[in-house]
C-alpha cells in the first residue's frame, strides 16, 4: 500500500496543501525559538591578567543572582562557568531528567558505603550537579520551598548576625515574583510571599487532576491537614507545591537575574571555564584572583580588586578551596598542598535521601500511545501549553508528617510519580534516573504492566548522619571522593522507618482501598526473607533503593570564627584569609526540611547586602548600557 499515490508535490497545491506545509514549516521552525537570550560568552574575549572587583566562580542559583545584584551599581564582576548555555532540555519542563547524563551535569558518584545503595548500580549514589548557566537550579525539578523558622535556627548564633528569621524572610520574598492567583487573591497567603522580585513562581500543574484529588483526600484521610501554601508558617499536611514554571518554560536564576543584566558593561560572564585554583599574595595571604583553564587548553590568571566568591556548589566549592590549600591540615599535607588556612572544609555534608515505595492502584486509566505525545510535542511547538509544561508524571502535591504527634517540623517529605498502565520509560527511568540495577527496575516496569503505578518517595528532612568530601589528589579536574554515610547515624533509620510505617497505612485509607492500592514488594538478596512490610523489611529496603534527592549542603559550614567546625563565618568570610568568600548551599549550617533551591537564593541575597555593606556600595538598579 502506497501512502502517496501521487507525488508530493500534488498534495502540497492548494489552499489545504499550502495550510498543511505552512503548519510543517512553522513546528520546524518554532523549535529554534526555545531558547533564551542567554549573556555572550567573554571566555575568548578577556585579556589574561584583567582585573574585575569581583570575580565569581560558577554561574548556579547563587552565583547567577549574586552577580546581578553586584552589577547593579558600576562594580565590574566577572562570573566564570564551566559549563555553557543551557539546552532546550532545561527550558522544556518535561525534559529536565533528560540532562542528567550529558555533558550539561557534574557526572559525581559517591563511593562505595556498606550502609546503603545495595541496589544501585555498583554501588554508588548518582549525584549529577548542574554544569551550565543557572547550575542545578537549570536541570532541577523545578520545586521552590523555603521551609519554616525552625530550620533555620540553627543558622542564628548571635543577636545582629543577619540570620535571624524575620531577617531570612525577608530576603527569601525579595528574589520572588509569586503570581499564582491563589495565593495572590487571599491577603493571609499573600503576606507571606514577594510579588515584586524577578523569580517567577507559580503553581505546578498536573495533567491528571483526578489524580492529584484523590491522592490528597487519601492523606486527609490519613489525618494530614490540607494547607493551602506549602511555603506558609508550616509544613506539617499536604498541598500543592509551586515552582518555577511560568508560561511553559523553565525559571532559573540564569532566566531571571543573569540573563536581563547581561547587557551591562561591568558584567562579564566566561563560559567553557575551569577555575584550577584561587590565586593568593603570600605576604598578606589575600585572594588576588584565579587561575583558569579555557574551553581549549589556555591556562590564563584573572585578578579580584576586592573579593573572589565561590559559588561552585557543595561538591566543586570544597574542592577549589582544598587544592588552593584552604582545608584540613592533615589531608593536604598527604597531597602535598601547602596550607593556608587548616579548616574543616569538605566536612559536615549532609543530603535529602528517600526512598521508592511501588504502589499498584486501578482507575481505569489507559496507555499514553503514541499519538498523543505526538500531539503533546506538537501542542507544545505551538503555544507552549500541554503535558510538556509539567513534570508530567509528578502529580502536583507533596506531603510533610512527623513520627511523633506535636512537632513543629516535618521528619519527612513525601513526593510522587504517578504511571499510567504500560508507560514505555519506567525502565529507561528506574535505570537513569534513580540509577538501580537491572534486575530492581525490571520489576518497577513490571509493577506498571497493565496497572497504574505510583511511586511514594519518601525522603528524610533532617538527617542526623554526616558524610565528608575528600581530594583525590591535587588535580584540580579530577572528581573528589564523596563519602554519602547515608544512615550512618541509627537515629535516622529509626525515624525513617517508623515514618515509611505511617505513610504506607494511605493503602488502608477509604479512597485508595477504592482504587484497589497495592503495595508491591521489592526482591532483591538479602530482604527476601524478611516479613513483607515489617520494620525489618523496610530498614533493607532503605538501604537497598537507595536513592538521594539531589540536595547535597554544609560542606563550608557557616558558623562561629572560633568554631572549630566552621570554614566561614556568619557574613560568608572564609576564616584565616582575606578577601575570599562563599556563596552557595556548602555554607548551611543544617539542611532544611524541603528542597533547597530558595534557600540558596536567600543565602545569595543575603550575601549581596553583606558585600554592599563591606564595601559601601550603594544598591542602583538602573543599569548602565
Amino acid at each position: 500500500m502506497k501512502c502517496f499515490p501521487h507525488g508530493c508535490l500534488t498534495y502540497g497545491q492548494g489552499p489545504a496543501g499550502t495550510a498543511f506545509s505552512s503548519l510543517v514549516t512553522h513546528l520546524l521552525a518554532a523549535q529554534c525559538l526555545i531558547t533564551e537570550p542567554w549573556p555572550k560568552d567573554y571566555s575568548y574575549g578577556l585579556t589574561s591578567g584583567d582585573r574585575f572587583d569581583f570575580i565569581i566562580v560558577g554561574s548556579g542559583t547563587a552565583g547567577s543572582l549574586l552577580a546581578s545584584r553586584l552589577s547593579e551599581d558600576n562594580s565590574t564582576v566577572l562570573l566564570i562557568e564551566a559549563g555553557g548555555d543551557p539546552p532546550m532540555e532545561s527550558i522544556v519542563p518535561n525534559f529536565s531528567g533528560a540532562t542528567h547524563k550529558t555533558r550539561n551535569a557534574f557526572q559525581y558518584y559517591t563511593e562505595v558505603d556498606e550502609n546503603s545503595n545495595k541496589g544501585s548500580i555498583s554501588e554508588i549514589s548518582y549525584w549529577p550537579r548542574g554544569r551550565v548557566l543557572g547550575g542545578t537550579g537549570s536541570i532541577n525539578g523545578h520545586l521552590h520551598m523555603r521551609g519554616s523558622e525552625g530550620d533555620y535556627a540553627p543558622w542564628h548564633l548571635e543577636e545582629n548576625d543577619g540570620w535571624d528569621w524575620p531577617t531570612l524572610k525577608k530576603y527569601f520574598m525579595k528574589s520572588e515574583k509569586m503570581v499564582d492567583p491563589l495565593i495572590l487573591n487571599n491577603p493571609e497567603l499573600r503576606k507571606e510571599h514577594g510579588t515584586e522580585g524577578q523569580f517567577v513562581v507559580d503553581q505546578l500543574n498536573f495533567t491528571h487532576g483526578d489524580i492529584v484529588e484523590k491522592l490528597t483526600n487519601a492523606y486527609k484521610e490519613l489525618g494530614l491537614t490540607y494547607l493551602d501554601d506549602l511555603n506558609g508558617p508550616t509544613q506539617m499536611g499536604v498541598g500543592k507545591i509551586r515552582g518555577g514554571i511560568h508560561k511553559g518554560r523553565r525559571v532559573s536564576t540564569a532566566t531571571a537575574f543573569l540573563n536581563p543584566a547581561s547587557e551591562r558593561k561591568n558584567l562579564k560572564v566566561m563560559k567553557h571555564t575551569f577555575v584550577n585554583q584561587i590565586e593568593f599574595d603570600e605576604k598578606t595571604n589575600k585572594a588576588i584572583g584565579v587561575k583558569v583553564s579555557l574551553l581549549y587548553g589556555d591556562i590564563e590568571t584573572y585578578y579580584a580588586n576586592k573579593e573572589v566568591i565561590l559559588s561552585a556548589g557543595t561538591i566543586n566549592t570544597p574542592k577549589i578551596l582544598m587544592v588552593s590549600g584552604i582545608g584540613p591540615k592533615k589531608h593536604l599535607k598527604e597531597l602535598k598542598i601547602k596550607v593556608k588556612s587548616n579548616l574543616p572544609v569538605g566536612q559536615n555534608l549532609q543530603d535529602h535521601v528517600r526512598i521508592p515505595i511501588p504502589v499498584t492502584v486501578d482507575t481505569g486509566a489507559t496507555q499514553r500511545d503514541e499519538h498523543f505525545w505526538l500531539k503533546a510535542a506538537a501542542q507544545y511547538l505551538l503555544d507552549q501549553t500541554g503535558p510538556h509544561t509539567t513534570n508530567y508524571d509528578q502529580p502536583n502535591i507533596n506531603a510533610f508528617l512527623s513520627v511523633e504527634d506535636g512537632k513543629s517540623l516535618p521528619d519527612v517529605q513525601i513526593d510522587h510519580n504517578y504511571f499510567v498502565p504500560n508507560t514505555s520509560y519506567v525502565f529507561s527511568m528506574c535505570t537513569n534516573t534513580m540509577s538501580f540495577k537491572d534486575s530492581i527496575c525490571k520489576q518497577f516496569a513490571d509493577f506498571n504492566k497493565d496497572k497504574e503505578l505510583f511511586i511514594f518517595f519518601v525522603s528524610l528532612c533532617r538527617p542526623h548522619s554526616r558524610g565528608n568530601i575528600l581530594m583525590r589528589g591535587n588535580n584540580p579536574m579530577e572528581h573528589p571522593k564523596i563519602f554519602s554515610k547515608y544512615f550512618n547515624d541509627t537515629r535516622d533509620m529509626d525515624t525513617f522507618v517508623k515514618a515509611i510505617k505511617k505513610v504506607t497505612e494511605i493503602v488502608n485509607t477509604p479512597t485508595l482501598k477504592a482504587m484497589n492500592a497495592e503495595i508491591k514488594r521489592i526482591n532483591f538478596e538479602g530482604c527476601d526473607d524478611l516479613e513483607f512490610e515489617s520494620e525489618a523489611y523496610w530498614e533493607c529496603m532503605a538501604r537497598t533503593v537507595t536513592y538521594n534527592v539531589y540536595h547535597p549542603v554544609g560542606t563550608a559550614k557557616m558558623g562561629k570564627e572560633k568554631d572549630p567546625e566552621s570554614v566561614v563565618d556568619s557574613r560568608l568570610r572564609v576564616i584565616g584569609v582575606k578577601g575570599l568568600r562563599v556563596v552557595d548551599a556548602s555554607i548551611m549550617p543544617t539542611i532544611p526540611s524541603v528542597n533547597t533551591n530558595a534557600a540558596v537564593m536567600m543565602i545569595a541575597e543575603r550575601a549581596a547586602d553583606f558585600i554592599k555593606e563591606d564595601y559601601k556600595i550603594k544598591e542602583n538598579k538602573k543599569d548602565e548600557l
